[in-house]
């Protein structure tokens, strides 16, 4: 039986890769060569929200894979796209009340703390799967963070930021899952 198992996971697994794309094209209809313009009209299509703050384009609260990220941030130099950041943040703190003993308001945000790990966990992992179905293996990869490179030095990286707060009044812990993609324009020759 784990033998067949086994077996089933390797076939799918290869399946998986050998349909994997070789190149990062662009993400939400926009193209990477896309010049600012022509990503604002792409953009403004699906998001009313967009907004062009020279050289970015913003957008707050938009959904990508399958997930409501607070925030993208797209940035260009010389009007090539080089990178496109999307932010999502998750906060659970917990504040001391009135009368409460140190004991439960530790218990609480050590709960807390706990309750942002796994969320992170869970959203990189669900991200990852996401990726690794379209991109194949991450070139790179750690525990937080993973890196997948194309053929044109474009690359898309998924990571995770993790801080817990503690204090006499407050416990809990702040994080953030980002997606980042960057094209082979994100470094020139002038900046060495």
């Amino acid at each position: 039986m784990k033998r067949t198992l086994l077996v089933l996971f390797m076939l799918i697994a290869a399946a998986t890769y050998t349909n994997a794309q070789n190149e990062i094209t662009g993400f939400l209809g926009i193209k990477l060569e896309d010049k600012p313009y022509v990503a604002i009209d792409k953009l403004k299509n699906r998001f009313p929200n967009v907004k062009w703050e020279y050289p970015c384009i913003k957008i707050e609260n938009i959904s990508f894979l399958g997930q409501q990220f607070n925030s993208l941030v797209i940035t260009y130099k010389d009007e090539k796209l080089t990178e496109a950041v999307f932010t999502l943040r998750k906060t659970d703190l917990v504040f001391q009340r009135m009368n409460q003993d140190m004991n439960s308001f530790l218990v609480e945000g050590q709960a807390a703390q706990s309750r942002i790990a796994n969320l992170l966990a869970q959203l990189y992992s669900d991200f990852a799967t996401t990726l690794f179905s379209k991109y194949g293996e991450p070139t790179i990869s750690s525990e937080r963070n993973a890196i997948w490179k194309d053929i044109n030095s474009n690359s898309i990286t998924l990571s995770v930021t993790y801080n817990t707060e503690h204090n006499e009044i407050l416990m809990g812990a702040k994080g953030n899952v980002t997606i980042t993609y960057r094209t082979s324009s994100t470094i020139s020759n002038d900046e060495f």
